[in-house]
């Protein structure tokens, strides 16, 4: 059922992106379109998967240590500011605004302003 799901919210974006990929370049439109939708579809079932600690592990880790964001203790705009320059500025652009704010959430939890330092 989950794989038949998953084809099916596939084939409906590849549907979509069929109608705007049309253009004299429309085969590299086309690839580029379908590995996005992959991406994305990939990146929805994974968000019901795995922990927020798991999240912000893997995605964090792609970019620097895990020491420096356990180092510190900012609040929800920070986080919020820290992330959206992941995102806009270092090109972690695979990753959705769900998963965005949940890694906030978890940063703000567990590494807020108001929590001890390990």
């Amino acid at each position: 059922m989950y794989k038949r799901a998953l084809f099916q919210s596939l084939r409906q974006r590849f549907r979509n992106s069929m109608l705007t990929a049309v253009s004299s370049s429309g085969l590299v439109v086309l690839t580029v379109m379908l590995v996005l939708a992959l991406r994305s579809a990939w990146a929805e079932d994974v968000d019901s998967s795995i922990s927020t600690k798991e999240l912000f592990e893997t995605h964090c880790s792609t970019y620097h240590s895990l020491e420096l964001p356990r180092s510190q203790r900012l609040d929800r705009k920070t986080w919020r500011w820290v992330v959206d320059d992941m995102v806009n500025e270092f090109g972690a652009t695979w990753i959705t605004e769900k998963q965005q704010v949940a890694i906030i959430d978890y940063r703000v939890k567990n590494y807020g302003p108001n929590r001890a330092r390990d």
